[in-house]
């Protein structure tokens, strides 16, 4: 689906990355450098009894379209404006889309783990130039193991409430990606999503192209 011209697709992908869930994507990032390290400490992986699963509605989604425009509006006016009018009311329902996306792998859609895996190995394949159909169902169920285990370990998800948000703004920019990356594949300009895309992810702490995915999840070359 073509819902970023070329022009406001610029603009999404270089905002997206930049405001994306800042406590996520360092939990990502301490597991694998204390995995590199041979470090652990009980504070980093205890992990609390914090359920994932959620109750995704039309009116938080709709919250979550208009925080995520917000967010790109103060950045990159072209990609608030975007944002809006791809998933603004009455137009396309990103959950549909999102549904669409993970019903290969057989997990559930309303599921802020299985939310974080799609966003990361989007990003992942996209980064790797990794054919979207070599990646198996093993494959998404094992990067969703590891977000549930990251998740585990956010302090931030204190509560149901919490968890949807977090659900609902991870699914929404795995869409807003994913779209994004195929509007620049088709508009000649993948080469730079790639790299922009690279460097945002990097200077998080997360080097994609440092890794590969497995049946094991996402793991070190």
């Amino acid at each position: 689906m073509d819902m970023f011209n070329s022009a406001n697709q610029a603009a999404v992908s270089m905002s997206l990355v930049n405001i994306n869930n800042a406590a996520v994507l360092a939990s990502a990032r301490n597991a694998e450098a204390e995995k590199r390290s041979g470090r652990a400490t009980t504070a980093t992986t205890a992990k609390r009894n914090v359920s994932l699963a959620y109750t995704s509605t039309p009116a938080l989604r709709q919250q979550t379209v208009q925080n995520l425009a917000r967010q790109m509006q103060a950045k990159n006016a072209s990609a608030g404006q975007a944002i809006n009018n791809a998933f603004g009311p009455g137009k396309t329902d990103y959950n549909q889309l999102f549904g669409q996306m993970v019903q290969q792998s057989g997990l559930p859609a309303n599921n802020a783990a299985t939310a974080f895996a799609a966003y990361l190995e989007i990003a992942y394949v996209a980064v790797n130039g990794v054919p979207e159909a070599s990646v198996t169902p093993a494959m998404d169920r094992a990067i969703q193991r590891q977000t549930t285990s990251l998740l585990g370990t956010n302090k931030a998800l204190t509560s149901p409430a919490a968890v949807a948000r977090l659900g609902e703004e991870m699914k929404l920019q795995a869409v807003v990606l994913y779209l994004s990356w195929q509007t620049a594949k088709k508009n000649g300009q993948e080469a730079q999503f790639k790299s922009n895309l690279a460097s945002n992810f990097k200077s998080k702490g997360l080097d994609l192209s440092a890794l590969r995915l497995t049946s094991n999840g996402l793991v070190k070359k």
